[in-house]
Order: C-alpha cells, then sequence, then structure tokens
C-alpha cells in the first residue's frame, strides 16, 4: 500500500523489501483506522477529542481502564470490531518486526548494506581467511577494535569465523559500480588496502590499477592507499598512482634473504609483525629539524634510558623515499620523516623534547 504514495525510484528500489513494506503497512493501516474510530467516538459518543484519543489508545492497547466506555450501540459496536482488529494488527506488527531484523540481518551478513564503520580500513578483495585474521590481529595490536569493511564480488559473504569478529563490516559489490564506493564510505576511511583478485596471476595487477584509481577518486589526500603488487614488473602501472605498493613475494624475498644471511628474515619479521618484537613507526620530526642522522642516532640512546621507552632510529625519508642507514652527514630537513623502531606505541612529541634536552645538556659542558 505505502509504495503508491512514493515516487517511483524509490518505489523500484523497495519493492524487494518486503518485510519493510509489510511492517509499513500494517503501520499505515493500523493509524488510519485509529484515526476512524476516533472520530465514530468523536461524534457518536458526544465526546471531546482529547477524550476519543484516550479510549481509542485503551482499547488498541487492551488497557481499558473503563473510566469512560462507549455509551451508544454504535459506539460499542465500533469499540469491538476495532478492539478485535487492533489485536490482530499488533499480532501481524509484532511477526512483521522479526522479519524486518531478520532481513536486516541477512542483508548485512550477503554485504547489501551500507558500512557503518568510519575512520577505519577498508580491505578490497577479501585476502582469505588466514590472512585475513593476521591481519586484524596485527592492526588491532596497535589500534584496539579497529574498524575494518571488506568490499568483495567474488564472494556472497564472508566465513562464519571472520563475520563474527567485532567492528568487521562486509560490501558486496562490483569495483567498477559507483554504488561500491559509496556503500563502503571511503570518504571516512583511515586506509584503503587492495588486494590482488588472483595472486597466483601477473594479470591481477591490472585490475589492481583500476581499483586503485577508482579508490582515488573518493578518498582525500590524508587517507593511505596501500596495494599488493604480484609482479614488480607491474610496477610502472602505479607511477601516476598515489598509492604504496606491497610485494605479493615479500614472504619469498625473506626467505631469500634468509638464505644469505641467517637469522636476517627473523628479524624482519619481527619488525613487520606489530604483536611481536619493535613496530616500526614513522614520525614527523619538529625540533629535530636541522640535525644530521648521526646527531639524532647519537642522542637517540641516552634518550631512551630517560625517556624510558625504547626507541632505535631505521631510516630517513626524504621525498617520499626511505633511505635505509643513511649517512651520518644526512641532514634532517623540514620536508622530511623519520622511521623509528619502538616498542609499543611511541610518544614522539614527548621523545623529541627529551632529544633536545639532551643535546642542550651537552652544549652546556
Amino acid at each position: 500500500m505505502i509504495l503508491l504514495f512514493l515516487p517511483s525510484r524509490l518505489r523500484r528500489r523497495l519493492r524487494q523489501r518486503v518485510p519493510l513494506i509489510r511492517m509499513t503497512d500494517l503501520a499505515l493501516v493500523i493509524f488510519i483506522t485509529s484515526w476512524v474510530f476516533t472520530f465514530v467516538l468523536r461524534y457518536v459518543e458526544d465526546i471531546g477529542w482529547t477524550e476519543a484519543i484516550w479510549q481509542v489508545w485503551q482499547t488498541a492497547t487492551t488497557v481499558g481502564f473503563g473510566n469512560r466506555p462507549a455509551e451508544t450501540v454504535v459506539g460499542r459496536y465500533a469499540t469491538m470490531v476495532f478492539g478485535m482488529f487492533e489485536i490482530i494488527m499488533f499480532g501481524a506488527g509484532i511477526g512483521a518486526v522479526f522479519d524486518f531484523r531478520h532481513e536486516l540481518r541477512e542483508r548485512r551478513r550477503s554485504g547489501q548494506m551500507r558500512s557503518r564503520q568510519r575512520k577505519g580500513y577498508v580491505i578490497f578483495n577479501f585476502p582469505g581467511e588466514t590472512d585475513f585474521a593476521s591481519l586484524v590481529r596485527e592492526l588491532r595490536y596497535m589500534e584496539e577494535d579497529a574498524p575494518l569493511c571488506v568490499v568483495d564480488d567474488r564472494i556472497e559473504h564472508l566465513p562464519s569465523n571472520v563475520a563474527t569478529l567485532p567492528n568487521i563490516h562486509f560490501v558486496r559489490g562490483s569495483t567498477l559500480a559507483q554504488e561500491t564506493y559509496h556503500r563502503a564510505r571511503l570518504q571516512e576511511c583511515k586506509a584503503v588496502i587492495v588486494f590482488p583478485t588472483d595472486r597466483a596471476a601477473a594479470e591481477s595487477d591490472g585490475t589492481t590499477k583500476t581499483v586503485v584509481d577508482l579508490v582515488g577518486r573518493f578518498v582525500d589526500e590524508t587517507t593511505r592507499v596501500i596495494h599488493v603488487l604480484v609482479d614488480a614488473a607491474n610496477g610502472w602501472m602505479f607511477d601516476d598512482a598515489r598509492s604504496t605498493p606491497i610485494l605479493e613475494s615479500l614472504e619469498v624475498l625473506a626467505i631469500v634473504q634468509e638464505c644469505q644471511d641467517v637469522h636476517s628474515a627473523e628479524v624482519v619479521q619481527q619488525l613487520l609483525l606489530n604483536t611481536e618484537g619493535a613496530n616500526p613507526q614513522s614520525v614527523t620530526p619538529k625540533r629535530v629539524i636541522g640535525w644530521t642522522w648521526g646527531d639524532l642516532v647519537r642522542y637517540a640512546i641516552p634518550s631512551t634510558e630517560r625517556f624510558g621507552h625504547e626507541v632505535n632510529p631505521l631510516a630517513i625519508v626524504k621525498n617520499g623515499a626511505a633511505k635505509l642507514c643513511p649517512a651520518n652527514s644526512t641532514p634532517i630537513d623540514e620536508d622530511d620523516s623519520l622511521l623509528l623502531a619502538a616498542l609499543g606505541r611511541l610518544n614522539w612529541d614527548a621523545f623529541e623534547a627529551c632529544l633536545v634536552e639532551m643535546r642542550a645538556s651537552d652544549d652546556r659542558r
């Protein structure tokens, strides 16, 4: 019934929402019959509007305080008919509410609902249960209950052991459909991670490039975009993309590194895992600008003892390129970033102040 009063576009969208339409129709029927009965009581019983509405509410809810029952024959018959009708309608309404809630759960499970996540992570192309569980564990080690939204059109729903995790949402839709990106709420996310559709096929990098380009239309410059690259030779496709590549073969590279230098792969793995060892953290210098890399390394060790937080400089990032083990004479410029290894979350502002204080103390000597 309610569809008759809606615009054609909205009518087409709601036509498949049977529980919602049923619940809305029941509410509309109850509203109309209640006002019809109110009019009947108002004029047949010769009472005021307030008293008529009060009697309608008593009858509909079966409370029946009895302080002003109908006195005329028409009023009493109308009360009987309306009372029976409302009992049936309320029973049907409760059933419609349960059906509607069940439909919402199914729509959310099958990825038809708009994401409720904000300031979280959007994952394109579900990477598999094991990898996704590891990703969630590592992210939430540093950010407790970090929201994640999975976007994929190759699966009908997330695996049960993944879907039951808190703050996990699923959006099922084509990566070529604009609606998919709106439902994933890319405008409000912190970072986007694009996995390849097929990790064994280098051609998947082409699909990844398409998704990265489309994602760039919906996010601002503060949103991190990361893509997993199957074949390093395809890196040229992303030269104009504002996205950070991660090689799919990183595991293989770690094995090769271990073959060349024992225990090195273990160290790299501990650096990459948030839940083990030190965590690489990127910070923006403010008070040590003008220092050299050698100055930073020199004062980092005594500062950690005073600050009570283990910190080791790893690299300096200049013009978007990370330089590992830079020369001690390398200056720290205004637009640079520093990559540090620290246990847990580091309060960089306080640590930087400690660095400056330690150097000032040396200068006074």
